[in-house]
This record gives structure tokens, C-alpha cells and sequence, in this order.
């Protein structure tokens, strides 16, 4: 990558004059706890703020990275207020500054007006924003339709990076160019982490780069997904994506990381904004909030500035242990105890009252409270009453975790911690094989015989196909491998005493362990596990259901005719474009054609371990009765009559066709 990277606060005055300023911001979430009377409006303020930003400091566009609005379907004065917002900000008689050298009609092929907002001759764009959405305003229903086209068709938002096939993925970039500086801005939409994970790993996903002086575009993408991982796909690693990419935008992720990190071995940059709202009381949404100003300048050399968010309300979160407290320890006396911390959590939340004068004052508090007893617990309803005026949030200001007594720790008991741990960090569509892994690598009792990864596949295989064979297989063949390894060291392992003897074979326990994750063992495993379930011989009770991660396509999701077409392997401009004219001074009749930047494919994957796919499975055949059958009683007698018609049935040839797929009859 020939892109550079200037340090220090990103105010190098002899570039300015010559750079292209981008506002990066991602989840608002606007309308979020709309409904309580406290916190209602907190969303509100903060977008405000961002625009407001955006203005001071005359940025050339706002880009959006998802989750603008809290909920899929916004209420009615969700939206009023966030139209209502926008039109302050983005109308105004500002000149816009650059080019747009994309063909509008593939960018915005299922958008209602197939343009950029600012060259509507009817409209007089002062701040354009550039928006894909996330995982809270996806497209749902009929039309496969969000907020988010409402507010392009409103002409407030320019909506890009809506994935028009779940097949097959191609991201076309919007080019601009502003003086010599040459941008291709790539958005890839929020779409499930597991099923854009399986495409990666297909080699389903196509970014189209500029034939035109390849090297001379900045490419920046923006994406709404997991970065951290939550699961073996439940994230999307920065190794799959591309390595031309100057800079990665990220969304989705709450935690406030907006100065670019460097991955070596992608070679690019990766900013993380996080959300500008607090929406779950946790550590990562305590750290102070910012967006960022991305400054480009020539030769592809850019650097970013965090400006902190001044209208986010307080949040602070403590911990206390009440688990010394004796049985005999008054429920008042607890209280007081608690309610002691709440207030020094209060007067530490004051550091975080910036003077801004709609920033609301009142602070989210939150205390995590360990114990052992169930009369070390209190009402938290009633005490939340005691901070009614005190906090925003007197209702969840405590939170109760138990913890095992010492008394009760037994070797062979469920590490509580890990446990509890791995549920708090998963998402609403987290799998349990996810959470089974995430369990035993945290855990203070770790697997010995077994490995994380054959256990979490055994699971997968018992919830997904209902094969309850599974784990008792896969314990079979990791016990029999490990005995193996054990029988074939037995000569140094029963050298000395019983208790050598005990501590050799922990020591060859923990070295076979490690020589599995090396060589890749697991893999092994999992085939020979796979092989074994498939055995014609078996007869398993379960029957197949189709894999989660190889499902059929959303049953809302209703492709485009654009989507349903054959795609092309290259994007062909249709001729020449109107944009502004580079210097943005004339509106209507003034403006400039600009060329069609012709695209080529370059698809990105590469150095990556695929893991072996499954096909998907058909859909399932309908069942019932046929459309002329009687409904009548069922008695005893129709039941044999039924058995006897059925037994004399010759039987199937082993494969049946059903509404046009072919099936294999289940053992």
C-alpha cells in the first residue's frame, strides 16, 4: 500500500487547503429509550452535536457507518425528529467541492431517486451525507425496504451499500475526486456475520476497483459487523478483507477506538468511532465518545482527529463484594453499604460533566454486586428509589452476581465466571457451539482429553441435525487418540512413583494438547466424525434438518430485478454523468460532466484457511393432505387399515422426488 499516515493532531495547515475532510460517525441509534422520560432525548442531542461538528468544522460529507436509528421500524416521531434534524444541517447554500465520477445508475439502482442528493437541480445541498445501514435498520417486509430510504428519497441521506443478493455479494465503490485527491468509498451493509463469514470463505464477495489509474484511488471501506469474535463465524476477521484497502471504517462496534490501528499484515488502517450513545451498561460504552475528521490529502497520505462527543450523558460503573458479610448482617445495614458506593459512584461521575449546555447532567450509574447468600441481596426496586432524583437510572442501578461459596468449590463444577461470561458477551444469535468454545478456552477448569473445538462441532451437529450419536462419538475418537498417545510414551510416564507417575501423564496430557492445536488435529477429528455419522449402517432415530449456516436466503428477503438478472463481471459506465462543477460555485445550469470510471473485478481472498463447507440443503417439501382430501375422525380401525395400504406399498428406490428437488430418503 502506497498510502501515508500523518501523526500528531492531524493539522498539518499547509495540506489543508488542498484535502478532502470527511466526517466519521456510527451508531446513533436515534430513538433509543425513547419512551423513558429521562433519557428520551439523548440520542437526539448527540446526532445534533455530530452535524453541528460536521458544520464547524466544514467537512466535505458526513459518512455514516449504520445503526442510525435504535429500532427497524422507527416510530413516527423517531423520524419526525430525525428529518427534522437533518434538514437544519444538510440544506444551505455551502458549494459542494467535489466530484462524483460513479455511474448513478448501478450506485443507486434500488433507490428511488437514482442520484447523489446534491445534483438534484431542485435541491441546494450544503452537507451531503453518506450512509449504509446496520443490524438495528436493516431492510425488512415487503420491497425489502428501511428508514433509511426514506431519507434518500427525502433527498436527506444518500443510502449506498444495500446488498442486493445474499448469493453472491459484488461491492461497486463511489468514486469522487476533489481537486487531485481520487476517492473510491466501498460500503458493505450489515448483513447475519455467519452467512458473510461463509461467503468470504466461498469466494462469494467481489469488490470492483477503478481501471483508471488503479493505484492512484484512496480506498476507504465502511462496514457494519463484528470485529471482535464471538464465535468461530460470528465475526468477520480483517484478514478477509482486501488488501488494497487504505483504511477500514468500522461500525457496529460500541467501544470509542477512532484512532486508526495498523494491521501489518493487511497492511491498512482500521478506525472504530463506536456508538455516540450508551445503550447497555457495560465498560466499553464508558470510555469518552468521539468521532473522527478523516483528512485526505495528495500522494494518498491522510490522518484522522478524534473530537470528543460533549453532550453524552455521564456514565459510570463500579464493583463491590458483599460476600465477607456474615449470615447475621441486617438487610438495612447492606443497603447502607451499597447506597455508600452508589454515592462516591455519583460524585465520580461529576468528572464527566463537560459544561456543554445540552449535555444532560444527570448520570447512568451502574454497580456490579457480587454474593454469596441470598441474604446478602436487597430489593432493587425499592432502593432505586432512594436515587429517584439522584440518577437516570434508579430502576437497573444494581446489578446481583452470584458467586460460588469457597465452601462449595468442588473440582469438576462449572466455572461460574467463565460461564456467566460467555453469555454476557453474546449477541442475541449467538449458537450454543459459540458459547460451549468461549466457555472451556476462559475457563479456569479447561478441557484435558478433549479439545474445544471437537466439542464445539459435536454440539453443533446434536443441535443443528439432531444427531444424538454425536458427542458420545467424538469423546470416542479423542479418548481413543489420546490413549493412543499416551500407550505409545508409557515408557517415560511410569518412570518412578505414583505420583510421578500422575504428574508425567498431566505433562504428556498438556504436550499432546498442545501438538493437536499445532498440527490441526481438530480437523481431523471433525472429519472422521462427520464420516462416522454418515455411516449408511447406523440407524439413527434423528432425521436431518437443514444447517442454520447453510440456510435458504431470509424468507423476507425479495431480490431486485437487478439482482435476480445474471451478474456481470465487470460494471460498464453509461456514458457521461453530470456533477458539480470541482469549485461547486454554480446550481442548476452550471454544472460539469465528469467521465464514467470504467470498474474491473478484484476479488479478495486470499492466505485464508477455509474451512470445509456444507452445501445447502433444499428447502423442505410441504406437508398435509392433498387439496381434495376429506378431513374425517381418526379412529383405531382407520389407523391399521392405514398400516396394512402402507406395508403393501413397494419400497422406495432410495431417492423421491418432491416439487422439483431431489431428496435423499434418511436412514
Amino acid at each position: 500500500m502506497d498510502s501515508g499516515h500523518l501523526g500528531g493532531d492531524g493539522r498539518d495547515r499547509g495540506m489543508s487547503e488542498d484535502s478532502f475532510n470527511i466526517l466519521l460517525a456510527t451508531d446513533i441509534h436515534l430513538g433509543f429509550a425513547e419512551r423513558d422520560p429521562i433519557r428520551g432525548n439523548d440520542s437526539f442531542i448527540t446526532f445534533k452535536e455530530i452535524l453541528d461538528i460536521g458544520l464547524r468544522e466544514e467537512v466535505d460529507f458526513i459518512l455514516l457507518g449504520g445503526d442510525l436509528f435504535h429500532e427497524n421500524k422507527p416510530s413516527r416521531q423517531c423520524l419526525q425528529k430525525c428529518m427534522d434534524i437533518l434538514r437544519q444541517y444538510v440544506f444551505g447554500p455551502k458549494p459542494i467541492e467535489f466530484e462524483f465520477l460513479s455511474d448513478p445508475e448501478e450506485i443507486f439502482k434500488t433507490a428511488a431517486v437514482k442520484t447523489v442528493n446534491y445534483e438534484d437541480e431542485n435541491l441546494n445541498i450544503g452537507m451531503p451525507i453518506f450512509s449504509i445501514h446496520g443490524n438495528h435498520d436493516d431492510p425488512a417486509g415487503l420491497g425489502q425496504f428501511c428508514s433509511l430510504d426514506l431519507l434518500s428519497t427525502a433527498a436527506l441521506v444518500n443510502y449506498f451499500g444495500k446488498i442486493e443478493s445474499l448469493k453472491e455479494i459484488h461491492v461497486r465503490p463511489l468514486l469522487f475526486r476533489k481537486g487531485e485527491i481520487s476517492l473510491a468509498l466501498f460500503g458493505l451493509s450489515a448483513i447475519k456475520d455467519d452467512r458473510l463469514h461463509r461467503l468470504f470463505s466461498e469466494s462469494k464477495v467481489t469488490f470492483m476497483r477503478p481501471q483508471e489509474d488503479k493505484e492512484s484511488w484512496f480506498n476507504l471501506l465502511v462496514l457494519h459487523q463484528n470485529r471482535v469474535a464471538h464465535g468461530p463465524k460470528n465475526h468477520i476477521p480483517e484478514s478477509f478483507l482486501p488488501k488494497f484497502m487504505n483504511l477500514v471504517f468500522w461500525g457496529h462496534e460500541h467501544e470509542c477506538l477512532v484512532k486508526e490501528e495498523y494491521n501489518q499484515l493487511q497492511d491498512f488502517y482500521v478506525s472504530q468511532p463506536g456508538s455516540s450513545v450508551a445503550t447497555s451498561l457495560v465498560p466499553g460504552e464508558m470510555k469518552q465518545k468521539a468521532v473522527g475528521i478523516l483528512r485526505l490529502h495528495k500522494n494518498k497520505v491522510f490522518e484522522i482527529e478524534e473530537v470528543p462527543l460533549k453532550t453524552v450523558r455521564p456514565l459510570i460503573i463500579g464493583n463491590l463484594s458483599v460476600t465477607g458479610l456474615s449470615e447475621d448482617t441486617s438487610e438495612e445495614e447492606i443497603s447502607d453499604l451499597i447506597a455508600e458506593e452508589i454515592n462516591n459512584l455519583i460524585e465520580m461521575s461529576k468528572n464527566k460533566v463537560t459544561g456543554h449546555p445540552d449535555q444532560p447532567t444527570l448520570p447512568l450509574v451502574r454497580l456490579n454486586i457480587e454474593y454469596e447468600l441470598e441474604s446478602q441481596m436487597i430489593s432493587t426496586t425499592l432502593f432505586g428509589r432512594r436515587f429517584q432524583d439522584l440518577v437516570a437510572n434508579p430502576s437497573d442501578i444494581l446489578k446481583f452476581k452470584k458467586v460460588l461459596p469457597g465452601k462449595q468449590s468442588k473440582e469438576g463444577i462449572l466455572d461460574a465466571d467463565a460461564l456467566e461470561d460467555a453469555f454476557q458477551n453474546a449477541s442475541l444469535n449467538e449458537r450454543v457451539e459459540s458459547l460451549v468454545e468461549d466457555y472451556f478456552k476462559n475457563s479456569e477448569k479447561p478441557l484435558h482429553l478433549l479439545s474445544e473445538r471437537g466439542l464445539s462441532e459435536a454440539v453443533r451437529l446434536f443441535t443443528d441435525k439432531e444427531d444424538k450419536d454425536a458427542l458420545e462419538k467424538i469423546v470416542e475418537i479423542q479418548m481413543k487418540k489420546t490413549m493412543d498417545y499416551l500407550k505409545k510414551n508409557s515408557t517415560y510416564i511410569e518412570e518412578g512413583s505414583f505420583d510421578d507417575l500422575k504428574s508425567n501423564t498431566d505433562a504428556f496430557l498438556e504436550q499432546f494438547k498442545c501438538e493437536r492445536k499445532e498440527k490441526k488435529k481438530d480437523e481431523e477429528d471433525i472429519a472422521e466424525l462427520k464420516k462416522e455419522l454418515e455411516t449408511p449402517k447406523r440407524h439413527r432415530g434423528a432425521r436431518t434438518v437443514q444447517d442454520d449456516n447453510e440456510e435458504d436466503d431470509d424468507v423476507n428477503f425479495v431480490p431486485t430485478s437487478a439482482a435476480r438478472a445474471k451478474l456481470r463481471g465487470r460494471g460498464r459506465g453509461r456514458g457521461e454523468t453530470k456533477t458539480r462543477s470541482p469549485k461547486g460555485k454554480a446550481r442548476g445550469g452550471g454544472r460539469v460532466t465528469a467521465p464514467v470510471i470504467e470498474l474491473e473485478d478484484d476479488v479478495r481472498i486470499e492466505d485464508v484457511d477455509m474451512d470445509e463447507t456444507i452445501p445447502p440443503s433444499p428447502p423442505p417439501g410441504r406437508g398435509g393432505r392433498s387439496v381434495g382430501a376429506k378431513r374425517g375422525r381418526t379412529t383405531q380401525s382407520s389407523i391399521k387399515e392405514a398400516l396394512s395400504r402402507q406395508s403393501s406399498l413397494p419400497r422406495s428406490s432410495g431417492t423421491t422426488q418432491r416439487r422439483g428437488y431431489n431428496y435423499e430418503d434418511s436412514d
